[in-house]
């Protein structure tokens, strides 16, 4: 999995052939095959191992003792945005990449995102003021902060960008929570 993780970030889906995943990886051919029928099903098993790092982590950072709300809901964005730039975003052949992502392991990457999303939002609901918004928080924070992080060049620049965004979003959300009435009709006009 390691070699044909390296090999798709140094060359992209198209690049890679499976006899250079068996070269690397130091297995023949025929193990390889034994494993995976084709470079297809090779791909989503790295899409697949990276969905579970990326899970793992964001799980790890919600649930860290000690933290506030805030900072496990950033640690966790931060975790996930990471893991991408890493993994993906500093190869030369990111676009080819998530192409071929979106095509073969579209729906495995939308029930991850589900279930970052549910736990997410379980976190964010611990909070009095964001629990009535929490789902929505929720798909704001995972979704846009894929925005940010896909404009992003640098890991500093990354972890500025979503450390501003997430900080911002949950001060608003909160001053929007205490401005709005219990009864649920919006702010009270002034």
């Amino acid at each position: 999995m390691r070699a044909a993780e390296e090999l798709f970030k140094k060359s992209g889906f198209r690049g890679v052939t499976m006899e250079a995943v068996a070269r690397d990886a130091a297995v023949s051919k025929a193990t390889l095959y034994s494993r995976f029928r084709n470079k297809d099903e090779l791909f989503l098993a790295v899409c697949s191992r990276m969905a579970e790092l990326t899970s793992r982590a964001f799980g790890d950072a919600l649930t860290a003792q000690g933290q506030a709300v805030d900072q496990r809901a950033l640690s966790a964005i931060l975790a996930k945005h990471r893991l991408t730039f890493t993994l993906v975003r500093t190869s030369p052949h990111a676009e080819d990449l998530f192409t071929h992502k979106a095509q073969l392991a579209g729906d495995l990457f939308e029930r991850a995102d589900n279930a970052l999303l549910t736990q997410l939002a379980a976190v964010l609901a611990e909070d009095s003021a964001l629990r009535p918004s929490a789902p929505q928080l929720a798909r704001a924070l995972l979704f846009a902060s894929g925005e940010l992080a896909a404009r992003s060049t640098t890991m500093t620049e990354l972890e500025s960008e979503l450390e501003a965004f997430v900080t911002v979003h949950l001060a608003g959300a909160r001053a929007l929570a205490r401005a709005t009435p219990t009864t649920g009709r919006g702010p009270t006009p002034t």
